[in-house]
């Protein structure tokens, strides 16, 4: 099994983990990091706080390696711990959660009370974003994951790309995961 293609399997990850592969690891890492720093961010918590999260979650999941029962769930079992550390956090600062004024609209088009429904909607869009390509993945990942919120010329500065790329590439990007999309949608 070659690790560094994105063709491995998620159990295949998690069983090279097991044997105490480090890069297994990290690209387990790799491949749902944004995915819970999301879940930490819609949840409420600063950028430090969604940080340490994050980084708390995937050492919960190291810790917890032989109790998973169903590989290819890790997603779903991730976003729980996720949401559940993220409740803790505010709990202890007696916070509520509290989405931006501009992310209201979109986050009641897009959830809805029911969790199964949410975390469903999650995954099917964070599975259509592990298709896409490095440089379209990034750019939808700073674009609309950051919670800082970065101008057009942060993020060509962060990707090394001109800025006057940003918005064609947005465009291109964004035409790239409907299809996918559609197409994880039909499956």
């Amino acid at each position: 099994m070659e690790l560094g293609t994105t063709a491995v399997s998620v159990g295949e990850l998690l069983s090279a983990c097991r044997d105490g592969d480090a890069e297994a690891g990290s690209l387990l890492v790799d491949r749902y990091h944004n995915l819970v720093y999301a879940i930490a961010v819609r949840e409420g918590l600063s950028p430090e706080d969604s940080a340490d999260l994050t980084q708390s979650t995937f050492e919960a999941l190291l810790a917890q390696l032989d109790r998973i029962r169903d590989d290819e769930k890790v997603a779903s079992w991730l976003m729980t711990v996720a949401r559940r550390k993220a409740w803790r956090v505010r709990s202890r600062r007696g916070q509520q959660t509290s989405l931006p004024e501009e992310s209201m609209a979109v986050a009641t088009d897009w959830y809805d009370d029911d969790p199964a429904d949410d975390v469903s909607r999650m995954l099917w869009v964070y599975e259509a974003l592990s298709q896409l390509d490095d440089k379209c993945r990034n750019l939808i990942t700073v674009l609309y994951f950051d919670p800082r919120s970065p101008s057009y010329a942060e993020i060509a500065a962060r990707l090394r790309r001109p800025v006057g790329s940003i918005g064609p590439s947005r465009a291109r990007c964004l035409a790239r995961l409907r299809l996918i999309l559609g197409e994880v949608a039909s499956q």
